[in-house]
């Protein structure tokens, strides 16, 4: 990083580009302790990757399954402050389709018995030996191989891992299991690795309580509105519809671009895909990529035959990769009688799933009658396919080293701040990003010489 300090962000206005989950907190908090705020979104919503679909006025999807870990305590002062509409609570529940069967997910030891007979004694075997063997180069495939052994490994982990990422798992960096599947599948309470492991872990679970977690009663994207409102009552800006364009000089950013509007910064937020960063300040662009999502949010009017929030489906024949069903986070997502099918199918832009999407619905609502979600074709009312670029990081063998390359770079900008998941390439969640922008707020007022940072209203853990 520069080692030039950066300018206070109450000498001019802070940019803070994305309005996702990480954009919008750190604005609001800067907002609240007294700095002028400008955030700059190109979509015409905010909510970034946590932004919710509403059609008809009465149906409610989201980008994928999001809900508030209320656990935490930083995330729980925070919300406590700023959703005056409050929210519905639920114990999580979340299952895998494997074999045409349904299962609890993430998995349990005990979930191991519940496997076909030939499944299971191989699992069991595998577990036995497992500590006897070696593994190499730590990637993707050896971390799985070590945790769950090569029964679980074939079965559960390398088609889905493939067909969602689309490289194979000894490609994959381990970090996609540490930082990204253990948040997504894999319970880290739940140890394997050996039969001891197996039973402990087991007797650990029996009378385990799923994890509660909170979701605004109108769906996400009512959080994002409350957020927003919040700071525009502290005097920040929200320009929509445009996009951000930087200019760099004398190891500082001097100028955003925001559609006719240019600012001179004192500060920049940058949530936007890492690599852009790089181009718009003639930096080498790394050679790191983003995995684009398409949603196929499917009406149906009939009641749900599974009441999971959301299941992950790796089979290779079926096109989709995980269905969430709004309903169960809230009621309020769709009339009664009508159940909504977020079926989440992974490509890359500009391939033939991105450019051709709306080809591929009969597909999506075969998949949905061939897993038992839909009885009858004809009580489909309709379904609406959207298309979210720069949803995953890809973490390939060498991400590590071209990551470093960027921010080596991109630190060159004292004025310069990196956040949320597109920004960091940071395979995180919504409470991780919560969480960066509580630290990077703190931070950003300490270097502008706030001694009262701790004594702000910012719920935050420790810088």
């Amino acid at each position: 990083m520069s080692g030039t300090a950066p300018p206070s962000v109450f000498s001019a206005p802070v940019v803070v580009v994305g309005a996702g989950v990480a954009g919008l907190v750190t604005a609001h908090l800067l907002a609240e302790a007294g700095a002028e705020v400008v955030v700059v979104e190109k979509l015409p919503q905010v909510g970034g990757l946590a932004r919710s679909f509403v059609y008809d006025d009465k149906y409610v999807f989201d980008c994928g399954p999001h809900r508030f870990d209320t656990a935490n305590p930083n995330v729980k002062a925070y919300l406590d402050r700023v959703l005056t509409h409050g929210g519905t609570t639920f114990p999580r529940k979340s299952e895998v389709f494997f074999e045409g069967s349904y299962y609890s997910w993430p998995i349990k030891p005990q979930n191991l018995v519940q496997l076909p007979v030939r499944t299971a004694g191989r699992a069991f075997v595998d577990l036995a030996v497992n500590g006897m063997r070696t593994y190499g180069e730590d990637n993707f495939q050896n971390y799985i191989l070590r945790q769950y052994g090569p029964t679980l490994y074939k079965e559960f982990f390398e088609g889905y891992s493939v067909k969602f990422l689309g490289i194979h798992p000894r490609d994959t960096h381990s970090d996609w299991a540490k930082v990204g599947i253990n948040r997504a599948i894999i319970d880290d309470n739940a140890q394997m690795q050996n039969l001891f492991q197996l039973l402990k872990s087991t007797l650990m679970q029996v009378n385990k309580q799923p994890q509660p977690f909170l979701y605004p009663t109108n769906g996400m994207h009512e959080a994002w509105a409350e957020v927003s409102a919040h700071l525009r009552a502290k005097g920040g800006r929200i320009l929509t519809g445009v996009g951000a364009e930087l200019r760099g000089s004398n190891g500082q950013v001097v100028e955003v671009r925001a559609g006719s509007e240019t600012i001179r910064p004192s500060q920049v937020v940058w949530t936007a895909p890492i690599t852009l960063a790089c181009s718009q300040l003639q930096q080498p662009v790394p050679d790191l990529k983003y995995l684009d999502l398409l949603l196929y949010n499917v009406i149906v009017r009939e009641e749900s035959p599974r009441d999971y929030q959301w299941c992950y489906y790796g089979q290779t024949d079926l096109l989709i990769n995980r269905v969430s069903i709004p309903r169960y986070f809230s009621p309020k997502t769709a009339p009664p009688g009508v159940t909504g099918f977020c079926c989440e199918v992974t490509c890359m832009r500009g391939d033939q799933r991105w450019r051709h999407a709306e080809r591929l619905t009969d597909w999506v609502v075969d998949d949905l009658v061939r897993v038992g979600l839909i009885k009858e074709r004809n009580n489909v009312i309709d379904v609406r396919v959207e298309r979210v670029p720069d949803s995953y990081p890809i973490y390939h063998k060498d991400y590590p080293r071209e990551l470093d390359k960027a921010r080596t770079a991109l630190g060159q900008f004292s004025n310069l701040r990196l956040a949320g998941r597109t920004g960091l390439f940071w395979y995180n969640n919504m409470d991780h990003s919560m969480e960066n922008a509580f630290q990077l707020t703190r931070r950003m007022l300490r270097d502008s010489g706030r001694p009262d940072v701790e004594e702000l209203k910012l719920a935050s853990g420790k810088a």
